[in-house]
């Protein structure tokens, strides 16, 4: 399930041109997704680490540029000088946060009637919940994000080469709730390949479409699925009564806008 704002031109693209929108990681709601800072202080305190990450750092370079006579002053002034070690993990850290705000991400959950989900991502229940096909090609290619209590010890050489992609999918232990899963896309050609801020969902993908409590687009979605996407479900949450919980209707039949309008 993936929760959203109500926007009548997003829906359109998506069910018109089966195109779902990906996400720049970087205007993500919490201050270090996606935004890893390596930690210096394994390579200050063990001699070993500190050698393995320059050894890594060779791996980022031109044969042109480790032939430069300037690179070996360069390493040496990482094995001792902390200060020059410091400021280059920074760096590293920085240049990877731009690396990684060159993918966009898709967020999924398994939960359809999130009370928190629906106010934080749908517009304080205004908004829509897209449910998927998890078995859907595009859809099976989520990982699931890992929370934390701590922070993790990340180095260079260690996440990049053991599991680059901890750096997108793991976050604190306050968002857990969420139980998120991401899909990952780039705009090299690969498995999930970005076509500007689209990916190309694929036939099936898509199964329903769920209004919030208090939307007030009933008519517009129906006209628009209608047009658009005729026999996709449209369901809606509802309050439970007497209990602080949300359960999700079954599907509202397929009507004319005027008549849903006024039911």
């Amino acid at each position: 399930y993936h929760y959203q704002p109500f926007c009548r031109d997003h829906l359109i693209t998506l069910l018109r041109d089966k195109k779902l929108f990906f996400s720049d990681p970087h205007n993500v709601n919490d201050p270090w997704d996606c935004k890893p800072w390596f930690d210096y202080r394994p390579m200050l305190e063990d001699p070993v680490k500190r050698e393995q990450m320059i050894v890594f750092l060779r791996t980022l370079v031109s044969q042109e540029m480790l032939a430069n006579p300037l690179r070996a002053v360069y390493e040496d002034s990482l094995r001792r000088d902390n200060d020059a070690l410091i400021k280059d993990v920074e760096r590293y850290s920085h240049d990877l946060a731009n690396e990684i705000g060159k993918r966009r991400i898709y967020c999924l959950t398994p939960f359809p009637e999130s009370t928190l989900m629906w106010s934080h991502y749908a517009k304080n229940h205004h908004g829509i919940c897209l449910e998927f096909d998890k078995d859907n090609a595009l859809i099976a290619k989520a990982r699931p994000v890992k929370y934390r209590k701590t922070y993790p010890e990340w180095t260079p050489q260690g996440v990049m080469e053991n599991n680059p992609l901890e750096l997108l999918l793991t976050k604190a232990m306050d968002w857990c709730y969420e139980r998120e899963f991401r899909v990952v896309a780039t705009s090299l050609d690969g498995p999930t390949k970005l076509y500007g801020n689209f990916v190309i969902l694929p036939d099936g993908a898509l199964t329903a479409i769920i209004l919030g409590c208090e939307s007030q687009d009933r008519a517009e979605a129906v006209s628009i699925v209608n047009q658009y996407a005729p026999g996709l479900l449209i369901k809606r949450a509802v309050r439970v009564p007497n209990r602080y919980k949300l359960s999700i209707a079954d599907a509202i039949s397929i009507v004319d806008p005027a008549t849903a309008a006024s039911s």
